[in-house]
């Protein structure tokens, strides 16, 4: 009876192990940290992507050059053209295309779409309120109309699991009262309609999917064949996109990735099955029944629950590598764990243990906490409710040293600080009675009898201890002790003042950088002045300032400003505090208000202040003032950052004139500069949105008129602001760095187009003296010429007069180096102002082209004949062609003809016209000659 009664008892213990683990299980107390060996698992067994899918990225490259978001849609449907047209199998765009655009590019992208026959997806997703959940979807988010008659819609929604990582994918979701197919199962020809979401297998390494940046695929630079019969997914990469979820094994994870490891999941079989827990915890479960008998040795038990759990983990891994099965393990770890813990307590008296472990602790609690007071970096005092010094740390003495000399249990009261004897008595009140508050964090202020003060923070907890014997003088089986826990934070509180002063004001002059004197004006200037007042603010610029800097030296030049500070602080108490704005730029503004004529004396004021000689250690140097200002009759009203703007506008136009001046704000004049800011941001896009377009005149041979060639003109037409003269936006160009793109694209139309034209053609391309100076551009030649295939004698390159303002030996090389090339470099707007001879002679130019301000008035003018006639004079010396612009009349051509001006353009020959219409010209004119041939 004695032995069956072994056996029963083991069962039981195992029966109660088993429905435990079972029950928690069941309830997914272990599902997490199964998704986490699982993740392991995945890890050690790394997969390689099959190739088929092939990553586009919408990445920091290509968002930099591109240099807008969202992109405009022109971008996609020029992406989906290169896609298709390198026969990729199917394109996946994972970008939100459910809003409409503008009507020119939605109509580009849709066209895209129709082009590719269907060979696009467009995502759909379901918006949720939260990560996980099943109920608590807000709506479906689909392609607009015009965008999904002609493509596939896909969805793309994804939900992670409670802990925020995404391991499962759908293979469809429902959408309203319609099915539609995940985009990984679309992708993979994967038609299952099941609920049930598979496991993406995350072993499969993202680093191995062939991966594409945007911009070099629109641009032509990869090879197609790199999409031939593959699945393109495209999406974003870029941080700034935040298109991201963290996933197994590889953390944070892009969107577009996931569906690509989702896809190839599907491609290579590899959807992840879970098995049943139950056969392995009933499995798992004899084991423990063996191991739970008396009659076998600890070493041996423990031998095999190792042995068993290292073969569980071995099985775990062979089933997930190879099979693609997924053995939930952890449940048979805390099982065979709780198994080994209920026979280690039968091997041990518990009792006896446990009373020898408090013990133990005891003392390992109160020797820690000693050496932690002792040790601490802050100070630490511990008092009884009647002042009696319980224990403190050796922090203290820097602190309070009478306190620190004292002995435990010698009564401190009368030396603790009075706010902490007030405070240490309602802490030990409330917990006396019960109210629990948390520990605040106070200040104090102690002074050495000097000057010198510091700044204590501490906190205050209170404890009740019980008595092991005997009362309090309170009757009380238990006393109240209170902790005081202090630091010193006088150069902390000095520093955080240093640094508070530092963040609003100038750290050279005391005055209030630009952001703070905005919050000034905003925080002074909140009330409607009286009619006939209002308040003033003032952009003051120190005129030759630089120059004074430069030859006094950078010290003496920072002395300089803040002798400039110190007089406008002194100036007028009407003023405000004294803002900076720039290296030698200030503000101020009137704190009350004034009428228009005190605000420009107070002007005048600072004009004359500052204009004043200043001793500046052993120099004397005297200043300009430059003074924009705006009167406001308003409240600003949060207008700071725009009245400064608007005296700054002022503080422009004030520069411009001679000596010290005063200009106040003139709306029409900010309107202007206003209208110059809108084309120049505009200008950065207009290439992308595909705005600016090439125009060619015609240039002739004067004795017979036959076209020779042309000269590309620029044209912008803005589809809001019109059409903007190229002299407006050249010289905007050439002022923000923009001419050299702009140029470089010109470059390139005008000899895409020219190889559209007969074959004796050349083609004129103007070269902006910025962009021949500074920019490379041979270059950009070079390669035009290798990227289009026009011949090098077809190209002339025409540079302005202003080129020459400095000769130097790098400027005659970059034309010898363009002469090398093989194009020919003509002079343009010959006459206008720079003019030298000297040059004509050094530098290798091919062709001088007169202005049209000669031609105009040839007739009529003496003098533009003279020119003209030593022009050619000049020309037929040096070889160098000539030719003249601006050709109007019958009158000019012949007076031309006569002195042998070989070639000319102008109205008289053709108009700037599009490349089609030069075509057609010089079709007209081959079919005239050969009807005079066939004549003759």
């Amino acid at each position: 009876m004695v032995k069956a009664a072994i056996p029963i008892r083991r069962l039981l213990v195992l029966a109660a192990l088993l429905c435990v683990v079972g029950s928690l299980a069941g309830f997914g107390a272990f599902t997490r940290f199964d998704a986490g060996l699982t993740a392991r698992r995945m890890a050690w067994a790394p997969r390689v992507a099959t190739g088929d899918v092939v990553f586009v990225t919408i990445d920091k490259y290509s968002l930099d050059e591109i240099g807008v978001w969202p992109w405009d849609r022109t971008v996609y449907g020029r992406l989906i053209d290169t896609l298709a047209g390198a026969q990729a199998r199917d394109i996946l765009l994972d970008i939100d295309f459910s809003s409409r655009s503008s009507p020119s590019s939605d109509a580009a992208f849709a066209q895209a779409l129709e082009a590719a026959g269907g060979g696009v997806l467009l995502p759909s997703f379901t918006q949720y309120n939260s990560t996980n959940g099943s109920s608590d979807a807000t709506g479906v988010t689909s392609p607009n109309e015009i965008f999904a008659d002609h493509a596939w819609t896909a969805s793309v929604s994804v939900r992670a699991d409670s802990d925020g990582i995404i391991r499962k994918f759908p293979y469809g979701e429902m959408q309203g009262s319609e099915f539609v197919m995940s985009a990984p199962a679309t992708l993979a020809g994967v038609a299952d309609t099941r609920s049930a979401p598979f496991v993406i297998d995350f072993s499969i390494d993202p680093a191995t999917v062939p991966r594409f940046s945007v911009i070099d695929v629109v641009s032509g630079r990869i090879d197609p064949s790199a999409f031939a019969d593959k699945i393109v997914v495209v999406g974003a990469t870029a941080i700034e996109l935040k298109d991201s979820f963290f996933v197994p094994v590889h953390g944070l994870e892009s969107g577009p990735m996931v569906q690509i490891i989702a896809t190839e999941t599907l491609l290579q079989n590899r959807s992840l099955t879970p098995l049943n827990v139950v056969p392995l915890l009933l499995a798992v479960g004899f084991v423990g029944f063996a191991a739970l008998s008396p009659r076998r040795s600890l070493r041996l038990q423990s031998l095999l629950i190792g042995t068993t759990l290292i073969g569980l983990e071995g099985a775990a891994f062979w089933l997930q590598s190879t099979r693609g099965l997924l053995l939930p393990t952890v449940s048979a770890h805390v099982l065979l764990g709780l198994v080994v813990t209920v026979r280690v307590l039968e091997e041990l008296d518990l009792r006896t243990w446990l009373l020898r472990l408090a013990s133990v602790e005891a003392d390992n609690s109160r020797n820690l906490l000693g050496q932690v007071i002792s040790d601490s970096a802050d100070a630490i005092l511990v008092v009884d409710e009647d002042g009696l010094l319980v224990e403190h740390s050796a922090r203290l003495a820097d602190m309070l040293p009478d306190i620190a000399a004292a002995q435990d249990g010698q009564s401190v009261q009368s030396l603790l600080p009075e706010q902490w004897r007030a405070d240490i008595a309602r802490s030990i009140e409330d917990l006396r009675n019960d109210r629990g508050r948390p520990a605040a964090l106070n200040e104090l202020e102690l002074h050495d009898g000097g000057d010198r003060r510091r700044i204590i923070e501490y906190t205050i907890t209170t404890s009740r201890l019980a008595l092991a014997a005997g009362k309090s003088r309170q009757g009380e089986d238990h006393i109240f002790v209170a902790c005081i826990t202090a630091r010193d934070i006088t150069e902390r509180r000095r520093q955080e003042e240093r640094i508070g002063f530092l963040s609003r004001h100038d750290v050279l002059t005391g005055a209030l950088r630009s952001s703070a004197f905005v919050t000034e004006i905003d925080d002074r200037m909140t009330v409607t002045p009286p009619p006939g007042t209002g308040h003033a603010v003032y952009a003051v610029n120190l005129h030759r300032f630089k120059t004074i800097n430069a030859t006094l030296g950078r010290e003496k030049g920072d002395a300089l400003l803040k002798a400039v500070v110190r007089r406008l602080v002194r100036l007028d108490g009407r003023l405000s505090a004294i803002g900076r704005l720039g290296g030698d730029t200030f503000a101020a503004f009137t704190t009350i208000p004034v009428s228009e004529a005190e605000a420009r004396s107070i002007a005048e004021a600072i004009v004359s202040t500052v204009s004043a000689p200043f001793d500046v250690t052993d120099a004397k140097a005297q200043l300009g003032v430059h003074i924009g200002m705006v009167f406001r009759t308003e409240t600003a009203d949060g207008q700071g950052a725009a009245l400064v703007a608007e005296a700054e506008l002022a503080l422009d136009e004030a520069r411009q004139t001679n000596g010290s001046g005063l200009v106040q704000f003139d709306p029409e004049s900010g309107a202007r500069h206003a209208a110059a800011r809108l084309i120049e941001s505009e200008l950065w896009h207009a290439l992308d949105r595909r705005e600016m377009r090439v125009l060619y005149q015609p240039q002739v041979l004067l004795r017979d008129r036959r076209l020779v060639g042309a000269e590309a003109l620029l044209r912008w037409q803005h589809p809001e602001l019109g059409f903007i003269s190229p002299q407006v936006f050249i010289e905007i160009a050439e002022a923000n760095g923009f001419i050299e793109q702009l140029g470089r694209w010109a470059l390139e139309q005008a000899c895409r187009d020219a190889l559209t034209w007969r074959e004796d053609l050349t083609v004129a391309v103007n070269v902006s003296p910025l962009q021949f100076q500074r920019g490379d551009i041979i270059g950009a030649v070079r390669d035009v010429l290798d990227l289009t295939g026009l011949p090098p004698k077809r190209l002339h390159i025409e540079i302005t007069e202003s080129t020459f303002l400095n000769p130097s030996p790098e400027l005659f090389d970059r034309l010898s180096a363009l002469k090398a090339l093989g194009v020919s470099v003509a002079l343009d707007d010959f006459g206008t102002g720079y003019s030298s001879f000297g040059y004509l002679a050094r530098f290798p130019l091919d062709k001088i082209k007169v202005d049209q301000m000669f031609v105009r008035t040839l007739i009529e003018n003496t003098a533009s004949q003279a020119i003209v006639n030593s022009v050619r004079a000049l020309c037929q010396g040096l070889g160098i062609a000539m030719i003249c612009e601006g050709v109007e009349t019958e009158e000019e051509l012949k007076f031309l003809r006569l002195i042998g001006c070989e070639q000319g353009q102008g109205y008289l020959f053709g108009k700037p016209q599009t490349t089609a219409d030069l075509i057609r010209m010089a079709e007209r004119e081959d079919g005239t000659m050969g009807a005079e041939a066939a004549r003759a």
